[in-house]
């Protein structure tokens, strides 16, 4: 199935550039999750049928930090509170944070810290 597609491309194009802007100028999922927020709110419509994506199922979720205000790591809420009530799932969020303060650091805009493992449907190679 085709994902649905945009009938106005020049609004399309400015919510991009919004989303991007605010969100450090950089692409990213969470990017794009904003530019269809914008789109929507600029009046922009979609043709044909929607698609089902793990996008659309992240928008449902509840995300937030781990530590705080932009601090630790961005996961769903329910994650977070699943790990935080065991001593080695607090200890999992303490090295997956040091794990992207340190990507950070060195420039790097993502980091593989093993917490978001089952946030992707894509198919793993056994």
């Amino acid at each position: 199935m085709a994902t649905a597609k945009k009938l106005d491309p020049g609004k399309w194009k400015r919510a991009v550039a919004k989303a991007r802007a605010k969100m450090g100028g950089k692409h990213s999922a969470r990017a794009m999750q904003l530019a269809v927020k914008y789109y929507k709110q600029m009046g922009g419509r979609y043709g044909g049928a929607k698609k089902k994506t793990s996008l659309s199922r992240w928008s449902k979720q509840k995300w937030k930090w781990s530590g705080g205000k932009k601090k630790g790591v961005y996961l769903p809420s329910k994650k977070i509170s699943r790990l935080k009530s065991t001593s080695s799932g607090r200890s999992k969020l303490r090295q997956a944070a040091a794990k992207k303060r340190a990507a950070t650091r060195a420039g790097k805009q993502y980091s593989r810290h093993g917490l978001a493992a089952g946030t992707s449907k894509r198919k793993r190679k056994r």
